[in-house]
């Protein structure tokens, strides 16, 4: 390994953690633009509440979150991130996004000299 790759490799989950950083942003404060920022114009949300299940587009995520309004007492942080060529993963644990905990998983890919989420699935857990 180069040293080049060395410091690529230090960078990449630095990266993977800011575009996160912009979707926890964008949710606390229901700033659509800044949420929208952190996926890829095609991303999927899936997930299910109670048991039930949603399967949503993008535009459906951030509309949902646009109606919710803003969570200011959401806190959140990234649990794990592992990453591959142009391919991450990462979990996020979040609690008290407007009364709930989640656990989300997402796919993120490079996109030019970013990262962003490509789909996102999640766990609703109890209200809190």
């Amino acid at each position: 390994m180069t040293q080049q790759d060395e410091i690529e490799s230090f960078a990449i989950p630095q990266a993977i953690a800011e575009t996160l950083q912009r979707y926890i942003d964008g949710a606390r404060a229901a700033d659509i633009a800044l949420l929208r920022s952190a996926f890829t114009s095609g991303a999927r949300v899936s997930g299910s509440y109670g048991g039930k299940p949603v399967s949503w587009s993008l535009q459906e995520f951030c509309d949902a979150v646009g109606k919710g309004g803003a969570a200011p007492a959401l806190e959140a942080r990234v649990v794990s991130i592992e990453h591959s060529g142009g391919a991450a993963m990462a979990r996020l644990e979040a609690l008290n996004w407007r009364g709930t905990r989640y656990t989300d998983f997402f796919v993120l890919v490079r996109q030019g000299e970013g990262w962003r989420i490509d789909s996102k699935v999640f766990f609703a857990h109890l209200r809190a």
